[in-house]
């Protein structure tokens, strides 16, 4: 009869946690998941200045909630579906390497910080 007492209290007890942390915003939340953009004016096989990207992904970032600093993006030779270039900085005090997959030679792009 205990053991089934204790169980109960902790199954409540798991039940409130999770409760807690579905209304805190703590599984969906800022920052959760991919963000997608576009850099505008650009053509087919366009290179992307790396201060240009930096200053999209900030814009991103802050909308969604986090505070950047010292975002560092390389310069990208030739814009187009499948490639890769990865930014370096610090989103709301932690260090991120954020990951950006473009989709397209227009400039879209997936934005992933890892």
């Amino acid at each position: 009869m205990i053991s089934l007492i204790i169980s109960i209290v902790a199954l409540a007890g798991v039940l409130g946690l999770a409760a807690w942390l579905a209304v805190s915003g703590a599984f969906f939340g800022p920052g959760q998941g991919p963000l997608t953009g576009q850099l505008q004016g650009l053509s087919s096989g366009s290179s992307v200045r790396g201060a240009d990207l930096e200053t999209e992904l900030t814009a991103m970032i802050r909308d969604d909630g986090g505070e950047v600093t010292d975002m560092r993006c390389p310069d990208t030779p030739s814009v187009g579906q499948g490639v890769v270039t990865v930014c370096h900085g610090s989103i709301s005090g932690d260090p991120w390497a954020v990951i950006v997959f473009f989709e397209d030679s227009a400039g879209r792009f997936t934005l992933q910080p890892v």
